[in-house]
């Protein structure tokens, strides 16, 4: 009769359907459950980095496992950097710096084409092998990579699907990992040591990323650089910028292999930051505030963190499912949610937040997203150009009247009406965004951060970000030429019409 109770189909459906109840009654009301907000971490509770609370303790704390070798005699885990650089040489010195000693390696990433097809210089491969160059003390770290289109590829129109501005971004994304790592999966000692490697780029990079065709000795020696079963890997453009506590969490702990490392969006400098129009002067403008019409996030949805998982089973960077663009990151206007595979990406369920926490952790899709975990500081350039560089790299030759130019010889006026808006905290882009919030996405506005100490180590405690100092307009744009190497303060003649004055007055 035991047999037959246990064996009776009816009565083992019922036994399961009350195992998996009881299973769900504790993972749901756990107090892991309770500690996390539909897997957004505030990141922003300076008391528990101010305790006693050892990382493995602050690993528990937000709902990740402390990180353990599998054996012994695993070799340290990394973190790899993963930067895509456009221009901007000053904000990746700036990060390099405040980041030295939580990162192990950067590979940084450079195209010769901007994000819509067309050319742009290398001009981080020019500062890299300038004698002396600025990156000099930085060099045992890089490895520099050209991404290498092929000679056929053309870019189809981008879509919303992928939330990437276009194919070439998408691409260039996914040549950080697929054009860098087979090379260092395979690296031995006798690589990194090699004197047939590039002399242009020194010895700090790898002779399959510098396209050396000598031979150089092998060894059965794996290179420190040789990624590991769990190392770390950020992906980021060189304008977001982890907070050195970020990397230092991040190499203690077990954490999804989609994690979000979001930052409020500072704007030309660290002096402007970009917030909802919909806010009042009364909010709080804190880390993981959600919009709870269309239940948005105010901060910027990157940079991105993931775990090594090998060649062909690491998340891929860009593209749609990748991860800086994937489904639950939104359209790169702060949409963040957890997913699973399959059917968990069922519309209903969405209406309950534990459900569809259970379903991805479940089928191994779980996101995450740690709040104030980086720095983000977009347009923040020290010339007119790159102003003008990045905006057609970005949104393409059409819409280059958005900054009041058309061409990198821009007349003296619509200079000044580039260097006006960016000093006095004002958006180049208003008409773009007013689209935007015509179509239903919410509008943005900056607003000034006075004497703000919340910025990179390098820039608030060096004489670079002081009055006067190299970097000082990361800090502020408040000066006459708004802070631009390349602008010279126009002179004021009279008699033509009220010179400057009137013809600025009408823009």
């Amino acid at each position: 009769m035991l047999l037959q109770s246990v064996t009776s189909p009816g009565r083992l459906a019922r036994s399961i359907a009350v195992l998996l109840s009881i299973w769900a009654f504790i993972f749901i009301f756990s107090p892991f459950s309770f500690r996390l907000d539909k897997n957004n971490i505030n990141y922003d509770d300076e008391a528990i980095w101010d305790s006693s609370l050892s990382r493995h303790d602050i690993c528990r704390l937000y709902g990740w496992k402390p990180y353990q070798p599998r054996q012994p005699s695993d070799p340290p885990r990394k973190t790899y950097d993963l930067v895509l650089v456009t221009t901007e040489l000053d904000l990746l010195e700036v990060r390099l710096n405040s980041t030295w000693d939580a990162i192990d390696y950067y590979v940084l990433v450079e195209s010769s084409k901007t994000f819509t097809g067309r050319n742009k210089p290398l001009l981080l491969k020019r500062a890299l092998g300038q004698t002396p160059s600025r990156f000099e003390a930085y060099k045992s770290k890089i490895i520099y990579h050209k991404v290498e289109h092929p000679d056929n590829f053309n870019s189809p129109p981008p879509t919303s699907s992928t939330g990437s501005q276009s194919a070439w971004q998408d691409f260039q994304l996914n040549a950080m990992f697929d054009q860098v790592f087979p090379s260092l999966s395979t690296e031995t000692t006798s690589s990194t040591t090699s004197p047939d490697l590039d002399s242009d780029l020194h010895s700090s990079y790898p002779a399959s990323l510098t396209h050396s065709t000598k031979n150089t000795t092998t060894s059965k020696l794996p290179s420190p650089r040789r990624p590991q079963q769990n190392d770390i890997i950020l992906l980021s453009l060189a304008s977001e910028i982890p907070r050195p506590r970020t990397l230092g969490l991040l190499k203690e702990c077990f954490f999804p292999d989609r994690l979000t490392l979001s930052s409020k969006m500072h704007y030309y400098s660290f002096q402007f930051v970009r917030r909802p129009s919909w806010f009042s002067p009364t909010h709080e403008y804190g880390p993981g505030y959600l919009d709870r019409e269309s239940s948005k996030e105010v901060e910027w949805p990157h940079p991105q963190a993931t775990v090594y998982r090998g060649l062909d089973k690491t998340v891929r960077m860009g593209g749609k499912g990748g991860l800086r663009y994937g489904s639950g990151n939104g359209n790169g206007n702060g949409d963040e949610r957890s997913s699973g595979k399959g059917w968990c990406m069922g519309g209903w369920l969405r209406l309950n937040g534990w459900i569809e926490k259970c379903a991805a952790k479940w089928l191994g899709g779980e996101r995450q997203t740690l709040h104030n975990a980086s720095w983000t500081c977009e347009g923040c350039f020290p010339t007119v150009a790159e102003f003008l560089l990045k905006n057609e790299e970005v949104y393409g030759p059409s819409t280059r009247h958005r900054l009041g130019a058309d061409a990198l010889g821009s007349s003296a006026v619509e200079r000044e009406r580039i260097v006006r808006y960016v000093r006095e905290g004002k958006d180049l882009w208003a008409d773009l965004h007013e689209q935007q919030s015509q179509t239903g996405e919410k509008s943005w506005v900056f607003e000034e951060v006075v004497n703000n100490t919340d910025v990179p180590s390098s820039l608030r405690g060096s004489s670079e970000g002081q009055e006067g100092g190299r970097l000082r307009y990361l800090m502020e744009r408040g000066t006459r030429d708004g802070g631009f190497r390349d602008y010279e303060t126009p002179r004021w003649e009279e008699g033509v019409e009220g010179g400057y004055e009137k013809v600025l007055g009408k823009l």
